[in-house]
């Protein structure tokens, strides 16, 4: 198969997994990566070590992003009062 047309069946699988049957977004993703791999024809054996490298990379850049934003907001908090950035986004 051509890598553009597996690219675009695994697309569709998650658009398809998450709007019409609901499936959760990870679980979809996570049955997309393993559908990648069948179609990419990687061994069995290094299937799943693949994903899980895949996935712990993206988590941990996610990961300091939300340590990030949480540091910011348990400062907001410690403040007393609203930045006015954050009331503004309030009303919107």
């Amino acid at each position: 198969m051509g890598l553009v047309l597996i690219l675009l069946i695994v697309v569709g699988f998650i658009v398809l997994a998450t709007s019409r049957w609901k499936v959760h977004p990870f679980l979809a993703l996570l049955g997309a990566a393993f559908i990648a791999a069948f179609a990419y024809r990687l061994p069995i054996d290094s299937i799943v070590s693949t994903i899980t490298s895949g996935f712990g990379g993206i988590l941990g850049y996610i990961g300091l992003v939300i340590v990030l934003g949480t540091i910011i907001g348990v400062i907001l908090e410690k403040a007393g009062r609203p930045s006015p950035w954050l009331i503004s986004l309030s009303r919107e």
